[in-house]
């Protein structure tokens, strides 16, 4: 248990034990004020009972207020960290866990790996269907991303209709084939019962680089696989050159 917890339940405790004490000796005093003539048995059974009625009910309220704080705060850490519509983890999300991912690669012989997908064609959906139909494009395709994820793999809606993917591989083959499994994948969910497509650039992480700089070359590879006729999934070029599309 984290020391803050322990000092928490041992105030609680304090508070608790203290209050007891005091509405047990009060109405006993009260009593012999009114009744002197008293028992020494009744004070006895006084200093037990009372107690017993009021330690418990000062505890109900008390927890009942810590489970609705404690409630509020992971609701709180779920509107910090995850999309609304989606309800994958967000932006400020996923630099968290990937960036773990990625402070653990330098230990492990596995590859780390990201990516970043986009939905193909998203504004024509939108226009041609209506912004409801949109919304359940992406809670759907979200939802068959989360069913496709591995251990390992962490999922995230950037914004828009841009996902992003990070993970470790067992090596760069791995990688490349989990990529394009999702790819084809989705093409084949058909998402709100629409055609839907992605398209998804990818790298595998250099010896220092940081995530940030993996998303950029990550970026331009999915310009690249946009170029390209879209529908694929292509690694990042390591010159940062950029493919242009034909005329």
């Amino acid at each position: 248990m984290p020391p803050r917890d322990v000092r928490r339940a041992v105030r609680t405790g304090a508070i608790i034990t203290i209050a007891s004490v005091f509405f047990s000796f009060f109405p006993v005093w009260v009593w012999l004020q009114i009744d002197p003539v008293i028992r020494l048995q009744d004070i006895y059974i006084s200093c037990i009972v009372i107690p017993a009625l009021i330690a418990p009910t000062c505890s109900f309220f008390i927890l009942r207020a810590q489970i609705r704080a404690q409630r509020l705060a992971e609701e709180n850490h779920r509107l910090a960290n995850h999309d609304e519509l989606t309800g994958l983890p967000n932006r400020r999300a996923f630099f968290a866990q990937a960036g773990a991912l990625l402070s653990r690669s330098h230990r492990s012989t596995d590859i780390f790996a990201c990516a970043l997908a986009d939905i193909d064609n998203f504004k024509c959906i939108n226009d041609t269907h209506g912004h409801d139909r949109g919304d359940r494009v992406l809670k759907m395709l979200a939802a068959a991303l989360a069913d496709l994820s591995a251990a390992n793999v962490v999922l995230a809606r950037l914004g828009g209709e841009e996902f992003a993917v990070a993970g470790m591989f067992a090596s760069e083959a791995a990688a490349r084939i989990w990529f394009e499994a999702l790819v084809r994948e989705v093409e084949h969910r058909h998402p709100a019962g629409l055609p839907v497509t992605i398209s998804l650039g990818w790298c595998v992480a250099e010896a220092g680089e940081t995530l940030s700089s993996q998303l950029s070359r990550a970026d331009h590879a999915l310009y690249d696989a946009k170029a390209c006729g879209k529908n694929r999934a292509v690694k990042a070029r390591l010159d940062g050159a950029r493919v242009v599309a034909a005329a």
